[in-house]
């Protein structure tokens, strides 16, 4: 370091001193030429004023007098007369004009560079130029007179600056030196602090304050590895899938479940595609990447389950995390099919039950018996609409969108056929359904079939003598709306948020009473989100309550 300082300081130095000698030259040559300028003036100034017919010319060779008449003859020259018009001449126009000027040109008589001046001169008879020529020789001799002593000067300046940058580089090289070995060791992890030993006060602390900031950054270096250590061992043990992108999808870290999901050993530095997922958790990668927006969705890899949580971060960085839910999604498969069995199970004896009460109702003519028998069929028809309903939450919670095979359904037909069912029920409550509008949504009919009975059927039961409850559909180009209105109890702000879930009630005597089961408004509920349709209430108690489910086209 102190052999490449001292060279700078010698490189610096030569460009400085080169610069400094061609400045000199410069500012020699220009002072000389005023000098120059200044005395030609004179000389032809002493002529002027001593001018007559029989003027005797300087002795001087270097000093050229010619005296030229006013048509630009020339009348004498201390030199050589020539015979050419001289009013042409840039001094001569110059000082015909008034305002002579120096002038630097070949001279064509004498064959060298002359440096002209010329002064207007009244006589007896008119007037004459009186003009005064030196050669230009005289400024260049003189300027390269003073390279010797400039150069002299200069050797002496640089042959001192040059014994000061060494002395001087042992003092200022030695501590930089201390600072450089200090960091190679921060580097290294083997830091020693810098001890402040030169007899510069001001370097001293400098030095203090350079070695006080390695003890924080080795320190800081130390934590940062142990945080590093602690993140890694977490990631690597951690049982859900830990993936980090660039913006670009460039794979940044992946922890060990990643790799082992898709047997892949080091996917940092690569592309999204080469840990191979599925295309939907591709595209929805790449979707959150562009729009800076989070998701979770859920894919199949190898025949196993996953569901992936991704976020984007503020800092551009897209983070995903995949769980193994195959496990799981058997225990609702096989949830599913005891429900599946469990229902048929319970549906048969159930029906012979009906089937056997029905018979016993008609065999018999005695009051109590038609009593009893009635109270058996309401709680059997309840105890089957609580197992279809059970059974098709289940199935809806178990199951997506694209599992099923939409098709355009014609809402109005489907609520039709809803009104068609309810009939009975409306005239046994005394309250009027009706249906308006048109509108088509794509889903399976089933599962809008369910969605417009379940609303419909709660504003029926849930409603008084004489009540009315209506089904409107309307369509535009945002989508397809259906608002169920009634006029009937109502329900309460402060339960409004709990109606949705399973077997919540808001008056459970009366929902026995009209023989609800408590899931209607949890299947209405995972139909919406099914589709993805927006459900809004605005109810108030004994106000009435107004569902409205919103399709996006």
């Amino acid at each position: 370091m102190k052999k490449k300082f001292v060279w700078y300081s010698l490189v610096v130095t030569v460009i400085v001193l080169g610069l400094m000698l061609g400045l000199g030259m410069l500012v020699t040559a220009g002072n000389y030429r005023e000098l120059s300028e200044k005395k030609i003036k004179e000389i032809t100034a002493v002529y002027a004023a001593n001018y007559s017919s029989d003027l005797v010319f300087a002795t001087d060779p270097e000093v050229r007098v010619t005296v030229i008449d006013e048509t630009g003859r020339v009348l004498a020259d201390s030199q050589q007369i020539s015979e050419e018009n001289h009013l042409a001449r840039e001094e001569i126009r110059a000082a015909a004009a008034g305002t002579p000027a120096v002038s630097v040109r070949k001279s064509e008589t004498l064959g060298r560079e002359m440096m002209y001046y010329a002064e207007r001169t009244p006589t007896d008879d008119g007037f004459v130029y009186i003009r005064v020529a030196m050669p230009t020789e005289r400024v260049h001799s003189y300027v390269l007179k003073s390279i010797a002593p400039m150069l002299f000067i200069l050797l002496a300046v640089w042959m001192c600056s040059t014994v000061a940058s060494v002395l001087f580089s042992g003092v200022l090289m030695k501590p930089l030196q201390q600072v450089k070995d200090g960091l190679t060791h921060i580097e290294n992890g083997t830091y020693e602090k810098i001890l402040p030993t030169t007899s510069d006060p001001d370097i001293n602390v400098i030095l203090s304050g350079i070695g006080d900031l390695g003890e924080r950054l080795q320190t800081t270096i130390r934590e940062a590895e142990e945080e590093r250590r602690k993140l890694d061992y977490v990631l690597s043990n951690v049982t859900d899938g830990i993936v980090v992108f660039d913006p670009d999808l460039t794979v940044r870290i992946a922890n060990t479940a990643v790799k082992e999901m898709f047997g892949v050993r080091e996917p940092e530095g690569k592309p999204l595609a080469a840990l191979a997922p599925s295309g939907e958790w591709l595209d929805t990668m790449a979707d959150c990447a562009a729009k800076h927006t989070d998701a979770i969705v859920p894919f199949t890899h190898e025949g196993r389950y996953y569901l992936s949580a991704v976020r984007y971060t503020d800092s551009d960085l897209l983070i995903a995390v995949l769980t193994d839910v195959t496990a799981s999604k058997e225990s609702e498969k096989m949830r599913l099919e005891f429900f599946d069995n469990a229902s048929h199970e319970l549906k048969t004896p159930l029906t012979a039950i009906k089937g056997f009460n029905e018979l016993i109702s008609l065999g018999t003519k005695e009051g109590a018996v038609q009593d009893y028998s009635a109270h058996i069929a309401k709680e059997v028809d309840r105890m089957i609409r609580l197992l279809s309903d059970m059974l098709d939450l289940s199935r809806l919670e178990n199951s997506s969108a694209e599992e099923g095979t939409p098709v355009d359904v014609p809402m109005r037909e489907v609520a039709d056929e809803v009104k068609a069912c309810l009939d009975p029920l409306c005239a046994e409550k005394q309250v009027t359904l009706t249906v308006e509008g048109e509108g088509t949504v794509k889903a399976e009919r089933e599962h809008i079939y369910e969605l417009i009975k379940n609303l419909a059927e709660n504003g029926v039961r849930y409603n008084t003598a004489g009540g009315q409850v209506k089904v409107e559909i309307t369509s535009d180009a945002g989508g397809v709306k259906l608002t169920v209105t009634d006029d009937g109890i109502g329900i309460d702000p402060s339960q409004q948020d709990r109606i949705f879930e399973r077997f919540y009630r808001v008056d459970k005597s009366r929902s026995r009473a009209t023989g609800g089961t408590g899931l209607g408004l949890a299947i209405v509920k995972h139909i919406c989100e099914r589709y993805r349709a927006e459900l809004t209430l605005r109810s108030r108690l004994g106000g009435g309550s107004t569902f409205t489910v919103c399709f996006n086209a």
